[in-house]
């Protein structure tokens, strides 16, 4: 008759007779893995990009073509799908990929890969895909690289509007080429975010006037905005822009009022920060006025002597900057004004000793 199994004995059988069942089961738990987790965002003016992914190790084998077949679906990763998300609508490769979470998967040949975008992003691995689920298909040319253990994504060439999304494993790399339309999607945002509380104020208005004035975007709007700004409460920021915008509209007469308006009404601080705009929109001689009229109204301070030097070296008129600047160091300016008018003067190669050690 045959005797009953001890307990411990019975155990060690099931572990060797189902050992992938077991670890099967166990690797439901939140365990390390082999094939580590890894996670890289890049923000696009104001869009996240973030690859989510698992990192399997090349160990020496051959990767391509072997332990990744050619003319496969791949999963771009390890365990579950490799998951791209873009927080608004995108192109990839020049075709458009709107905003939402997607599987990424990618079908290598010897010559280039088509890079797919699946709206399943839950899946493992890609043994779940299906075409139908397709978002967007791009073909793209992978290249040689340095040595890369470790299935890496990055994103580089970052530039104002866009980036390259490389992937990188042994010594290939797979670029993918995205853009963002970050004029459309900002401008799009700011409608939304000019209902917020801050918009009782005039800030936001004005930022967002300011953004699109430099950027040459949706002139109309801002001037709306501006206007909307300055309803609440006229000041030198806005007033200036809105100066500027209607200088540019070839509203001279309209724009030449408001600007004695809000000059009239400067502070020290305002007028010189408007000088040195204009010095820097190459507007010099305008620019020279405004630092003189600061040195008339504020005679006695070195910080706007130094300034009008500067405006002086800007028009190339370096008798009178060495005289705004020599005018400043005899008031006894703040150490940064000191070092300032110290240097400009060396610079047009007058002797400082007088004002050093």
């Amino acid at each position: 008759m045959m005797k009953p199994l001890h307990l411990a004995v019975l155990t060690g059988l099931l572990f060797c007779a189902y050992p992938f069942r077991m670890r099967a089961q166990y690797s439901q738990l939140d365990l390390p893995r082999e094939s580590q987790a890894g996670t890289v965002t890049q923000r696009i003016g104001t869009t996240d990009l973030t690859v989510s992914y698992s990192r399997p190790s090349a160990k020496g084998r051959t990767l391509w073509g072997d332990v990744v077949p050619y003319d496969q679906i791949w999963r771009a990763g390890a365990n579950e799908n490799t998951v791209f998300t873009c927080a608004n609508d995108i192109t990839v490769e020049g075709k458009s990929l709107p905003a939402g979470t997607y599987g990424l998967h990618m079908i290598p040949t010897k010559d280039k890969w088509t890079i797919i975008f699946s709206k399943d992003h839950s899946a493992w691995g890609s043994f779940f895909y299906k075409k139908e689920m397709d978002a967007l298909r791009v073909d793209v040319s992978p290249q040689p690289c340095a040595m890369t253990e470790q299935v890496t994504y990055e994103f580089t060439d970052v530039v104002k509007d866009g980036a390259t999304l490389v992937m990188r494993w042994g010594q290939m790399e797979v670029p993918m080429k995205i853009h963002v339309d970050i004029h459309a999607i900002i401008v799009a945002g700011l409608d939304a975010q000019l209902h917020g509380l801050g918009a009782f104020g005039w800030e936001v208005w004005y930022e967002a006037a300011h953004y699109c004035h430099e950027e040459k975007i949706a002139a109309e709007k801002a001037m709306k905005w501006v206007d909307m700004s300055i309803a609440r409460q006229a000041n030198f920021e806005n007033q200036t822009l809105k100066a500027t915008m209607l200088e540019e509209q070839g509203k001279t007469a309209e724009a030449a009022t408001l600007k004695k308006t809000m000059i009239d009404g400067a502070t020290n601080a305002q007028l010189n920060t408007y000088a040195y705009t204009l010095a820097n929109q190459g507007r010099t001689d305008e620019a020279v006025r405004m630092f003189e009229l600061n040195a008339k109204r504020h005679a006695d301070d070195p910080n706007v002597q130094d300034s009008l030097g500067e405006g002086y070296m800007m028009a190339g008129r370096n008798a009178d900057a060495i005289k705004a600047f020599k005018k400043s160091l005899s008031m006894k300016p703040p150490e940064n004004v000191k070092a300032n008018s110290i240097r400009c003067l060396k610079k047009m190669g007058v002797d400082t000793s007088a004002w050093e050690g």
